[in-house]
């Protein structure tokens, strides 16, 4: 996508925002989107991720898991200030409840993500 606004003051921290578009397990597109959100937040980046279509999916995974879990990498960038949100209209169609979904996670239209992307410096999309 390129490059969002920019920043409004340069003492601000560089604010970097993802688009997750592809489900867990299909791919490989939800960890690499949560690991680089935890790299940029150890780098001093704000971080915003915004799951959309089937990246929703990645919210529904609640338990641990033997195996790789993208919801335990998305618990830990909650955890760590990662601000996630997830598009309202892609919930419902899936029809996941707030009870499907792990906590920290806030269910809003697009216009958060328009809002997101020129607030930020650098965008990137996974499973696009």
């Amino acid at each position: 996508m390129g490059q969002g606004g920019g920043r409004l003051n340069e003492g601000e921290p560089r604010t970097l925002t993802i688009l997750l578009t592809k489900g867990p397990y299909v791919s490989e597109a939800a960890d690499m989107a949560f690991k680089t959100a935890l790299a940029a937040r150890r780098k001093g980046y704000k971080v915003n991720v915004f799951l959309y279509l089937d990246g929703c999916w990645t919210s529904h995974i609640t338990g641990d898991k033997d195996y790789n879990n993208p919801g335990e990498w998305l618990r830990s960038a909650i955890e760590r200030g990662v601000t996630v949100n997830q598009c309202e209209r892609c919930t419902e169609a899936r029809d996941l409840g707030k009870e499907d979904m792990n906590e920290g996670i806030d269910v809003t239209g697009s216009f958060r993500f328009i809002d997101q992307v020129r607030a930020s410096d650098r965008v990137i999309t996974f499973g696009g």
